[in-house]
């Protein structure tokens, strides 16, 4: 699930997504943009898991196509 799905289901605004992750809210804007995003280090990543409850993870952060699709038509 892709960051700014998750916050607007829970009813949240990018400032107290912002506060909970300890970031600024133009960082959160910048992470939730569909073109040119800011990728997440390593330690945010696991503080977005953990706070989503594992909703996002961090194959979120990139457009990948699903991956496990494309092995199942390839057998």
């Amino acid at each position: 699930m892709k960051l700014a799905a998750w916050r607007k289901k829970r009813g949240w605004t990018q400032a107290r997504l912002a506060a909970e992750l300890g970031v600024t809210q133009p960082y959160v804007s910048t992470m939730e943009r569909g073109v040119d995003p800011q990728i997440p280090g390593p330690a945010l990543m696991i503080e977005v898991f953990v706070l989503t409850g594992g909703a996002v993870q961090p194959n979120d952060f990139y457009d990948l196509p699903d991956l496990g699709a494309l092995s199942r038509a390839a057998a």
